[in-house]
């Protein structure tokens, strides 16, 4: 597992449990943690994690617990410190901000209430105020997130409406959750399906609603592997194509710094070109936006085409 994976599933699973969770917790809980062999080197890779989210501005807070009868460490991350409290700006400027993060993120207007929530006072009644998260687009377009990963470190049976692949119609899936997978720029969630009574591989995608927690509580099988199931089943969906994005002079620095092992090529005026093997063409088109005018995608025609549909609406 990538490093950036384990701190999302730390933000993600302090942020959303209902109490303090302890090291121990941690340890056993959150993916990522497994590979530390000894305590020792579990508490060093624990340190690490908690200075870097310190370091993003992310507060990871030290609460006292009693545990049989002695005090223990619990940590957590309030949501009153995590967000932003309520933005005092005007109709025109939240108008913006809106645009802004739909052209930049993909946010849909149905997915302004998830983990970037933009309410928009008169446009968005039901809201009491402009709020953000830090670091959203971690997870702006895959707000269900929070909740699914807080169910899989409590070992919460969950409740949801699934529409699988070439269905027409979503159906109603009971799941015990063992683990949230990445794999090329889509979330996968494993688990036991009581419908099939077998362990089945969930696209967070195209989970339809939020996830209602359940009463009970379960074990994950001894051995099992989430990343090795979610490889075994599915497939071929999202296999890679190369793209090619230009970068303009001022901003050559980045995939010189970041994508040494790229295939590259001089383009015109002091440009450069890097072929990128993604598997995600939102993901691409974000990426490409959020650089403005100084980062191009020249190919495949289907990444290009996706831009366009994204940024179409906003144009005048």
């Amino acid at each position: 597992m990538r490093r950036i994976e384990r701190l999302i599933n730390l933000i993600a699973a302090l942020l959303e449990t209902e109490r303090p969770m302890t090291a121990e917790e941690i340890r056993e809980r959150i993916s990522g943690y497994e590979t530390a062999k000894t305590h020792e080197a579990f508490r060093r890779a624990f340190e690490r994690d908690k200075a870097d989210l310190k370091a993003m501005g992310i507060p990871v807070e030290t609460q006292a617990l009693e545990v049989f009868g002695d005090a223990a460490p619990g940590y957590i991350i309030p949501k009153s410190s995590y967000y932003l409290p309520e933005l005092d700006l005007e109709a025109d400027e939240l108008a913006a901000l809106r645009i802004a993060a739909s052209a930049v993120l993909g946010v849909e207007e149905e997915a302004g209430s998830g983990v970037m929530k933009l309410s928009m006072g008169a446009i968005d009644e039901t809201s009491s105020g402009a709020r953000l998260a830090w670091n959203a687009d971690v997870a702006a377009s895959q707000p269900l997130l929070g909740p699914l990963y807080s169910a899989v470190a409590e070992r919460i049976p969950i409740a949801f409406e699934y529409q699988a692949a070439g269905s027409d119609a979503a159906t109603t899936r009971t799941v015990q959750p063992y683990a949230l997978v990445h794999r090329k720029g889509h979330w996968y969630l494993v688990g036991h399906d009581d419908r099939s009574d077998d362990t089945r591989t969930f696209k967070v995608a195209r989970i339809t609603t939020e996830p209602q927690r359940l009463e009970g509580s379960y074990d994950v099988p001894s051995g099992f592997s989430a990343e090795k199931h979610v490889l075994a089943h599915v497939g071929n969906e999202g296999e890679d194509v190369v793209a090619t994005v230009r970068f303009d002079p001022t901003l050559r620095w980045w995939p010189e710094q970041n994508l040494p092992g790229a295939r590259t090529s001089e383009g015109p005026g002091g440009s450069f070109d890097v072929e990128m093997p993604v598997a995600n063409l939102d993901a691409l088109a974000s990426f490409a936006v959020w650089w403005g005018s100084h980062a191009e995608v020249l190919s495949p025609p289907e990444a290009r085409a996706r831009m366009k549909e994204r940024l179409a609406r906003f144009a005048g």
